[in-house]
């Protein structure tokens, strides 16, 4: 993976480009001091900023107003030149929205601070839109994304298919908005999956499910050194030299995040919730309960995906908490009540010319409480943060491999040589890219990694909650 690489955290710039708002082009590459690139799970488009040297006044020449445009073509110089290790904003070029910070360094010399932005995200605020849709949310996803009387992207676009078809009307809201409602009610044609997220990476948009990502393939496994520790090749060729491949995968520090909140998980309904839905038309009502340990087995999680056959556990014990034996997931401690138009499972208050009703409803039932317990999983389970030498392979929503060493003064050999909880596969969230632009220029990555599953299963041998036999009386305090 690693061949043509001299050393881990290699990259080569390609064009750095600053178009100004007069038309003129300047080229940033021999002033740049340092670029930073933000990608995230939860984020509907990439953002940074570029860091530049000003001995020109630039600032006022150019002017720079925040109306700019940055092209940016920046890779990992691996042999084999494709796509995938290549950052390639040199057409979809960002948009300059903010000079964030401007600093003087000394006579005639200014440090300047560029934010930049996908140039979707800024044509989103110019747009609103009040328009019918007939379709599959993701067809309308699509829609909003690439169609020409809307955002108009030509990046690359993985969309996995929704089942049903939609009546919507959009009330004047703007693209992304309508994207952030399909992601929150669809559901997907492979088993009625309703984990959507939308986000962007360094090669483009996604519309998919947990799922998905948690089918695909580990694309790299990143393990903890000992400090000092010599990475040398061994064997031949280059017996003897430093192993670069060895080096990418090398964890240079990590940071366990505090990690499951109990008190948290309660109150937002991951571990049980009740849902109550009103029809509107039939003028009824219907409850449903949502048990995380009872739904365990119908979701899909990181450690198996969808393969058949491999077993995970939940990262939280089914121990009872309770003398009548009940666990955590046996209080539906959050309440949602929403309205819903439901006749034989379809939508109610759209029908055809032939008067059928073969929409699909407003059906909260079969996304909310699911899809609620799993975001809220996807934030608040086994979290890591992780400092590693960059490279532009791996985007966020990918799986990685992770071990982490077993910490104790006293080690049994069934322990084994990793964390038995921070082992296994991990689902990347967040990447900070930073290149710095020094004598050795480098490119690191910061990393945040969440796993919702484990291998073995939590001993649920303990004693429930704790309490004294006898309560203590009750004072009522008065002045004398």
């Amino acid at each position: 993976m690693a061949a043509g690489l001299e050393h881990a955290g290699q990259f080569t710039i390609e064009k750095l480009d600053l178009i100004t708002s007069s038309g003129l082009r300047v080229d940033l590459i021999t002033t740049v001091m340092g670029i930073t690139l933000f990608e995230d799970i939860h984020s509907m488009t990439i953002t940074g900023t570029v860091a530049i040297q000003d001995s020109v006044n630039l600032a006022s020449i150019g002017p720079l107003i925040g109306q700019e445009y940055l092209h940016l073509k920046i890779r990992t110089p691996f042999k084999d030149e494709n796509e995938d290790n290549t950052i390639d904003f040199s057409e979809n070029a960002f948009i300059v929205h903010q000079i964030s910070k401007r600093e003087r360094f000394k006579e005639g010399v200014q440090g300047i601070v560029l934010s930049i932005v996908s140039q979707e995200l800024v044509k989103n605020q110019r747009l609103k839109i009040m328009h019918s849709f007939t379709d599959t949310w993701s067809n309308i996803v699509e829609k909003m994304i690439t169609g020409t009387s809307y955002l108009n992207s030509k990046k690359k676009l993985q969309i996995e298919s929704t089942a049903g078809i939609k009546k919507f009307v959009a009330p004047n809201i703007r693209p992304l908005d309508i994207v952030i409602m399909a992601m929150k009610q669809s559901v997907s044609q492979y088993k009625g999956e309703p984990t959507y997220l939308f986000y962007e990476t360094l090669k483009g948009f996604n519309f998919r499910t947990l799922t998905s990502l948690y089918n695909d393939a580990p694309l790299m496994e990143f393990a903890a050194m000992q400090p000092g520790t010599n990475i040398i090749r061994q064997g031949q060729p280059g017996a003897g030299a430093i192993d670069v491949s060895q080096e990418l995968r090398t964890i240079l520090s990590y940071e366990i995040i505090s990690n499951s909140d109990s008190i948290v998980n309660y109150r937002t309904g991951m571990y049980g919730s009740k849902l109550i839905t009103h029809d509107i038309i039939g003028k009824n009502y219907a409850t449903a309960q949502y048990n995380y340990h009872d739904n365990w087995d119908k979701e899909s999680h990181i450690v198996s995906g969808v393969t058949e056959g491999k077993v995970e556990y939940p990262i939280v014990s089914d121990l009872a908490v309770t003398d009548r034996g009940e666990r955590v997931s046996d209080f539906p401690a959050r309440t949602f009540m929403l309205p819903t138009s439901l006749t034989g499972g379809v939508d109610s208050q759209h029908t055809t010319e032939n008067n059928t009703n073969p929409y699909m409803a407003y059906d909260p039932h079969k996304w909310l409480q699911r899809r609620n317990s799993q975001m809220i999983q996807l934030n608040n389970a086994l979290q890591v943060n992780l400092e590693v030498n960059g490279q532009t392979l791996i985007n966020v929503g990918d799986k990685i491999e992770l071990n982490l060493p077993y910490s104790a003064a006293i080690k049994n050999i069934e322990d084994g040589v990793y964390d038995k909880l921070y082992r296994g596969p991990f689902l990347i969230k967040k990447i900070r890219h930073d290149f710095t632009f020094t004598e050795n220029p480098k490119h690191k990555m910061t990393m945040q990694v969440v796993k919702d599953s484990l291998e073995q299963k939590l001993d649920d041998t303990g004693p429930s909650e704790p309490s004294a036999s006898l309560a203590k009386p009750v004072e009522e305090y008065s002045y004398n």
